[in-house]
């Protein structure tokens, strides 16, 4: 693998460096829009494609006109999707980006010799550029197709439309040795910008991820917007995640990485030989952001579009996670990186989905939609006979079920800001990837499942406890009707009674030791202690404050419900050292 400027290959043919509204590091928003398509797909010696092509054509030839409609500045498809009878029409018809845009469209296999056809055919509409490899192999590639506009380094500056075409420089490893036998490797990669004047664009393809030296990530990464785009049946592979972390666990926050694959539950026909893959999607969006719009109207935005946000721990990075459904995905995005801005204007705040459009079959084009499917509402039973009063709440905002959920489960940071997105355990992801968001349940993967059903099911059994069990004196109005309710004005509460009294109780299960309840009743009552300024406000929040666990024979127990009734101290310190390692 061998990167290479834009700059010096335009250069050799005559061409100048085009200059691209996502690469200036400005504070001018930009704007990018992906395709996440149905994976119906066949593979055979002749290369890799979309198995009907009919609609292929009809979806791709519509997602190119929306691209010009929206003017986004940045276009992609992932890899093996992009039909190339559609690109070349709309090429020919003059419906390529405009100035200052650019597309970087996932191709379907092409051999060398049919790319050199089309390179004879499309001027003079445009130039197709390549690394000379082997015209007269019967291999296929797997290709990218970067097309901007450039201007002619000639006296008359022509304008120019450029079709930059990068092949994989690394086989996806199979049982059946399908693209170590059959296809054709690269050897370079383009890199756009890089100046002083300009942020980075780089593409990756695929199994490129596994030639990603560290050296070569310590040269890319910084300023830079790394594109991966893939057909890929295990995104969380450990490669695949390796790549992201060589990226990203360098210190400074101007790296950004934006994975994008195809849809979940792939059909792929190798040689006629159907094959589901149920695999997840995984299109990702990673910022190692310093500054992020964390708000919780920003995120909630995101998410009723299908964007889901996650902290990926280990490497301190932002991960937004596209719905797993086939779509166009249309973001408003802030630059990797601001040089030279005054920083009251340099404000960033990371990519905000503004449209998602599906297929529409019978109207044969693509269709806006106002809520994409999170798949919530297929857990959220779990939660028995509080799923009304769960799925009100995450209709509102997501963000506040993780919270009540966490809450009511007692399973929260020792941190007094424990609700921070960055801290909740739901939403936060180690290396493996696997995403333990309740509110955005396509994951499929067993810890997943169980994670969210665990959760639910503890809110469950703790709304019949409310309804069914004798409660101590001080949580007596609740059985006058309450409701779950979680805000910022009081953290560390989840219920309210319909008299407007807050409590906060917590159902631990069977699967707690003693130890870590204790623990757990000590950081909440101190969290509380902290949260009011008048002693008997304080007192009196602790006292509506319950933990039910069982214990080993099954049984209901109510932890220590005499605590603060019986408390002799007069609660104008907490009953915890707040300096002392729990």
């Amino acid at each position: 693998m061998e990167i290479k400027p834009v700059a010096d290959i335009l250069l050799e043919n005559a061409l100048s460096t085009p200059i691209l509204n996502a690469l200036k590091p400005n504070e001018d928003n930009y704007t990018v829009l992906a395709l996440q398509p149905k994976g119906d797909i066949e593979a055979s010696a002749q290369g890799v494609r979309s198995w009907d092509r009919d609609l292929a054509a009809n979806q791709f030839g519509k997602f190119l006109k929306y691209a010009k409609e929206t003017q986004a500045d940045l276009v992609i498809t992932p890899e093996y999707s992009m039909p190339w009878q559609v690109l070349s029409e709309a090429i020919s018809a003059g419906e390529g980006p405009d100035q200052w845009k650019l597309w970087a469209l996932g191709c379907e296999s092409i051999k060398i010799s049919e790319l050199e056809s089309l390179k004879e055919r499309l001027p003079p509409f445009a130039t197709v550029i390549y690394e000379p490899l082997d015209a007269s192999s019967t291999r296929f590639v797997s290709p990218l197709a970067y097309i901007f506009v450039s201007q002619s380094a000639q006296d008359n500056g022509e304008a120019k439309t450029v079709v930059l075409v990068q092949f994989k420089t690394h086989a996806m490893g199979d049982a059946d040795h399908f693209e170590i036998n059959g296809m054709q490797k690269g050897n370079c990669i383009y890199q756009f910008g890089g100046n002083e004047q300009n942020l980075k664009f780089i593409s990756l393809i695929c199994a490129d991820a596994f030639a990603l030296s560290d050296e070569i990530a310590s040269t890319i990464h910084d300023r830079a917007l790394i594109l991966h785009i893939q057909l890929n049946q295990n995104p969380r592979n450990v490669w695949f995640c390796g790549c992201r972390e060589r990226l990203l666990h360098y210190a400074g926050d101007a790296t950004e990485v934006l994975c994008l694959n195809w849809s979940e539950d792939v059909t792929m026909s190798i040689n006629s030989l159907r094959k589901q893959w149920n695999n997840i999607a995984g299109s990702a969006w990673y910022l190692k952001a310093r500054e992020y719009d964390n708000r919780d109207d920003t995120l909630n935005s995101n998410h009723r579009q299908g964007l889901y946000y996650t902290w990926l721990q280990p490497y301190r990075s932002h991960a937004l996670f596209f719905n797993y459904k086939p779509g166009i995905f249309l973001f408003n995005a802030t630059k990797v990186a601001h040089i030279g801005v005054p920083g009251p204007v340099s404000r960033r705040r990371g990519p905000q989905l503004i449209r998602t459009c599906n297929w529409n079959d019978e109207e044969v084009r693509w269709v806006e939609k106002n809520t994409a499917d999170d798949a919530f509402s297929a857990v959220v039973r779990e939660s028995g006979n509080a799923q009304t009063e769960i799925k009100r709440i995450a209709d509102a905002n997501p963000l506040e079920v993780e919270r009540l959920l966490a809450l009511s489960a007692g399973e929260i940071e020792k941190k007094e800001d424990w609700y921070k997105v960055d801290h909740l355990d739901s939403c936060v992801i180690d290396s493996s990837e696997i995403i333990l968001r309740i509110t955005f349940a396509q994951d499929t993967h067993t810890k997943a499942m169980r994670f969210r059903t665990a959760r639910l099911r503890r809110c469950s059994r703790l709304w019949e406890i409310i309804n069914s069990e004798e409660l101590p004196p001080a949580l007596s109005d609740l059985k006058s009707g309450f409701s779950f309710r979680w805000s910022y004005d009081s953290p560390h509460q989840n219920v309210k009674s319909t008299s407007g009294k807050p409590a906060t109780v917590i159902y631990m299960g069977e699967e707690c030791s003693l130890t870590h309840i204790e623990a757990t009743e000590k950081r909440i009552a101190n969290f509380l202690h902290r949260s009011f300024l008048d002693t008997d406000q304080s007192l009196s929040a602790k006292q509506r404050f319950h933990i039910w666990y069982r214990d080993e024979t099954g049984a209901l127990i109510l932890y220590d419900p005499l605590r603060y009734v019986n408390f002799a101290q007069t609660g104008e310190r907490s009953p915890v050292d707040i300096g002392r390692e729990e």
